[in-house]
């Protein structure tokens, strides 16, 4: 059984942070669903799978219901079925739209909360799916507490919107454990927009991500997943890129450049290479959104700032039909000093400059760091990961974060700034 695996189309909203000249249409969800309509039937699947928050929000609603209908006509006049569950965002909106469009051309499961199963047959080839709809737009219980169900003679395809190891979560708690313990052959689930594949155990477990990158917290491909689900319950997988939008992280090291032209010579080169990269394999990409981390010691340190905004603002270069644009730009360069020298000093500069060498490049502590350092260290990360932890960022798309490292990096940035602007008013500048 062939199946398209997509989730979090969110139709009413589009890319975001990009420059105001962007045509919205080319970078809005609703279009990237007309895209997905097309794979599914350039693919010749079976079936297309959503795990929910395909509408954004019920205020979206006239906004997505023209093109969500089209587009799920034409999977239901090409013989394709099309099976899905409702999110948080869609919760009271999904429901509506599968009753004006009937059962037979949109099947939504799990109305109430309420596990629910459909077969579907295909030849001499069949796949159930279990699924579970958001009743409200908050759930803080796990929905796996209610699943009922014993193992059969089809494969199991499991559809679920939910929040994966956030056990304080107000969008459906659920633990790898109790995916895991499921007799279900693969996991579909909605609600986180960065792809994200665990396949290290059984069943494999796959966030597919928005179709449509929509900001800069969502790096890389975006697009849906073939899954064939066969008798013997075999997984074969691949990703589709659909998405016109990309969003990217770039680190550049200008150590020991002296002068701007310089400078701007090598941000342009490693944003051409970067492109170059990205465009080999575009499919429908029309803008690489990169957001650059500048490093290294340099006398530009001081008056950066200027070139930056210049850099956000006027770069945009093309590769084909791909522009890369600045979305923006992190200056954590250092100023050209000794601190060898500085760090003999008891002054707040000599203070300063000790702290400085005793961080690595990544911001973690070296072996000369004295204790007085590394407790510095644990208390600012203890601080950024409260931060990371708190209530009111629980649901926003999520990865794994080192925190020390964040909260070094972000120690030896405004020391930095801090030994500068002490040389400075020491040297009378």
């Amino acid at each position: 059984m062939k199946i398209l695996c997509c989730g979090d189309v969110h139709i009413g909203r589009r890319s975001s942070r990009l420059p105001a000249h962007v045509d919205g249409r080319l970078v809005s969800c609703g279009a990237c669903w007309e895209r997905v309509v097309d794979c599914a039937l350039a693919e010749r699947v079976d079936v297309v799978a959503l795990s929910g928050d395909v509408i954004d929000r019920e205020n979206r609603y006239y906004e997505a219901i023209g093109p969500l209908e089209a587009g799920i006509e034409r999977l239901a006049d090409a013989g394709i079925v099309t099976v899905a569950v409702a999110g948080n965002h869609d919760h009271d909106v999904l429901p509506r739209v599968a009753e004006a469009l009937g059962p037979e051309r949109l099947r939504l499961l799990g109305l109430g909360g309420r596990w629910e199963r459909t077969s579907i047959r295909r030849g001499d080839e069949a796949v159930e799916v279990m699924g579970w709809s958001f009743p409200e737009a908050v759930v803080r219980s796990s929905p796996l507490a209610s699943l009922e169900l014993e193992r059969g003679e089809l494969p199991v395809l499991g559809l679920l919107h939910a929040d994966l190891d956030q056990p304080v979560s107000d969008y459906a708690p659920v633990s790898l454990a109790e995916l895991r313990a499921a007799p279900v052959d693969f996991w579909l689930l909605g609600h986180v927009h960065a792809p994200r594949l665990d396949d290290a155990g059984a069943p494999p477990i796959l966030y597919p991500g928005s179709p449509q990158a929509m900001d800069p917290g969502e790096p890389g491909v975006h697009g849906v997943w073939i899954l064939e689900l066969g008798r013997g319950r075999a997984v074969r997988l691949r990703q589709v890129p659909l998405s016109t939008v990309r969003y990217d992280s770039l680190e550049l090291d200008v150590d020991g450049v002296a002068d701007a032209g310089e400078f701007d010579r090598r941000v342009t080169a490693a944003v051409r290479e970067h492109l170059a990269r990205v465009a080999e394999s575009a499919g429908p990409l029309r803008y690489l959104s990169l957001r650059l981390r500048i490093t290294g010691r340099t006398p530009l340190h001081r008056s950066l700032e200027s070139r930056v905004a210049l850099l956000q603002q006027d770069l945009e270069l093309e590769n084909g039909e791909v522009t890369a644009v600045v979305e923006r730009v992190e200056p954590e360069t250092r100023p050209a000093r000794d601190l060898e020298e500085l760090a003999r000093g008891a002054d707040p500069v000599g203070v300063l400059a000790r702290l400085l060498l005793s961080l690595d490049r990544d911001g973690h502590a070296e072996g000369a760091a004295q204790e007085d350092v590394a407790e510095l260290l644990r208390e600012a990360a203890r601080v950024v990961n409260a931060v990371f932890e708190a209530k009111p960022y629980l649901s926003l798309p999520r990865e794994d974060v080192d925190t020390a490292a964040v909260a070094a990096r972000v120690l030896a940035r405004q020391a930095s700034l801090l030994l500068d602007e002490l040389l400075a008013r020491k040297e009378g500048v």
